[in-house]
């Protein structure tokens, strides 16, 4: 493209560079972007262009920048003076397009690139393509669900399964509702591409057949007792969240194209790349001589290379990562969130206690009614609604928070609510028809969330990674444990590794006591 279109080009136009042959006058830098020259012109522009930052207007590419027609080895014969410098100097953004070839990290000139933008506290992002095949794998993993509601439906409708259909088949009816919330809860935890996939397949299916019980039962109630009935917002709540847990478990389908593609454009990033910048290679040796004494003058190379390590970890390097990583190492797929799971896990916090909210707000209209039970009708409601705060307030500090701390917010959000909540829905569940003892633990699950769950969210929510690890004593195990995720790949090569030293050691262990008895003999 730079010899066959650039070149002539901007030729007649006087030998000027692109960029000052379409705006004479020039535009002020908002975004830079670092490439390596080895990718097509295609991959380049549907990786600019997807990743191109909301506030940035105008960017620069050496490319379009540079006067292609002219020497510019006297504009780059000062590394910090160079246009590369100035340009990444006023610029607020930085895009990294990687390439299938090599790491453009390997280039002199990238790495170079990469010094202003980190000793400036540059926002640092992977470009990436737009998804493929997006609609598809989410169109299907909704026909599945569509699909395992309909055999359920009709499965229990041919066998009139009639205790579903009274009042106590509440707990039954809702003990379906823990393989979907557990698989996609599991979902967060892990770092497997593989297991991710299989867990969003059996949670599509299982949402779906809860979805299809949750439907037949309300069909029936409906037709037996009418709208009116004391447990039909239960089932109606129910049958909402059925519907909500098959689009998570669509939107987790997207969720894992991105974690694919990530990973793509960091290993692309990764190939050829020693770790250290100083390794770079230049086709002209001044250029890279000039370079790595300015590198070692500026005293910054560990630094460097660790907000690279950053980058390639993280998908992004910012100064609040890289403050984050030097308390507690890079944080894993920092700069991504999965928000299938984090949907469903607001839903979850929202609207959970409804029909409880709804059968006091009957219980009021009741006539009789003790003054004691009223104050304790009065208190859990305005609890209650102080939870609803607590979660409005987390979605409006989540919207406010930039792309590097979304991820922690989302993982917080998520972690600690499966941590905290799921083994109290597995008591409620596990209660059965004892409508007592699901009533007073959903009351304590209320003041749960109101005390303990809502300030660690809100917390970690307004908190960055850095300022959170910063806290005494807990802070940086539980920035760990939000951000971690377990790969079932290095968990079964860690395991084999440590059943092979076992059996060595014993095996050793075994053959000196054999000698030592033999040398006894002798």
């Amino acid at each position: 493209v730079a010899k066959q279109l650039i070149v002539p080009v901007t030729k007649k136009a006087g030998n000027t560079s692109w960029a000052l042959m379409l705006h004479p006058g020039g535009l002020e830098c908002d975004l830079f972007v670092t490439h390596g020259w080895a990718e097509g012109i295609y991959e380049f522009i549907d990786k600019v262009v997807h990743s191109w930052p909301r506030r940035a207007s105008h960017a620069y590419c050496c490319m379009l920048s540079n006067p292609q027609n002219l020497d510019i080895g006297g504009l780059i014969s000062s590394p910090r003076e160079s246009p590369f410098a100035q340009a990444l100097m006023s610029a607020r953004y930085v895009v990294v397009v990687p390439n299938h070839v090599c790491s453009i990290y390997s280039r002199i000139w990238c790495a170079y690139e990469a010094f202003p933008a980190i000793s400036e506290s540059k926002f640092i992002v992977i470009a990436s393509p737009p998804l493929k095949g997006v609609c598809y794998r989410m169109s299907s993993m909704l026909a599945l669900s569509l699909v395992a509601a309909a055999v359920s439906g009709v499965v229990f409708a041919q066998a009139d399964v009639k205790d579903w259909r009274s009042e106590h088949g509440i707990g039954m009816l809702g003990a379906l509702h823990l393989p979907p919330i557990f698989c996609i809860f599991l979902h967060s935890f892990l770092h497997s591409s593989r297991a991710m996939q299989v867990l969003a397949h059996v949670a599509a299916v299982s949402s779906g057949v809860n979805a299809g019980c949750a439907l037949y039962v309300v069909t029936a109630m409906v037709a037996r007792d009418g709208l009116r009935a004391h447990s039909t917002p239960v089932h109606l709540g129910q049958v909402l969240w059925s519907f909500v847990l098959c689009a998570s478990a669509a939107v987790s389908e997207r969720d894992l194209l991105c974690v694919l593609q990530s990973a793509k454009e960091a290993s692309e990033l990764r190939r050829g790349f020693t770790g250290d910048l100083r390794d770079a290679r230049s086709s002209v040796a001044s250029d890279r001589k000039r370079i790595l004494r300015e590198l070692e003058l500026s005293g910054q190379k560990d630094s460097l290379n660790a907000a690279i390590d950053v980058l390639f970890v993280s998908g992004m390097s910012t100064p609040t990562l890289q403050a984050a990583a030097a308390c507690v190492g890079p944080l894993a797929r920092a700069g991504h969130w999965n928000a299938g799971v984090v949907s469903m896990t607001w839903f979850m916090w929202f609207t959970e206690s409804l029909p409880i909210i709804l059968q006091c707000v009957g219980a009021f209209r009741m006539p009789g009614k003790q003054p004691l039970l009223l104050a304790e009708w009065y208190v859990l409601l305005c609890v209650q609604g102080l939870v609803y705060l607590q979660a409005l307030m987390w979605l409006v500090g989540f919207c406010c928070q930039g792309k590097d701390t979304r991820g922690f917010a989302a993982s917080a959000m998520v972690k600690l609510s499966g941590m905290i909540m799921l083994p109290i829905y597995t008591v409620i569940y596990s209660l059965g028809a004892d409508e007592e003892s699901i009533r007073i633990v959903m009351e304590v699950k209320v003041f749960i969330q109101f005390l303990f769950l809502g300030p660690l969210v809100l917390m970690s929510c307004f908190a960055s990674p850095a300022r959170t690890a910063k806290v005494p004593v807990f802070g940086r195990p539980l920035v760990r444990c939000l951000m971690t995720r377990v790969s079932l790949d290095t968990l079964y090569c860690a395991t084999k590794k440590a059943l092979a030293s076992k059996s060595s050691s014993s095996s050793s262990s075994s053959s000196s006591s054999s000698s030592s008895c033999s040398c006894s003999c002798s």
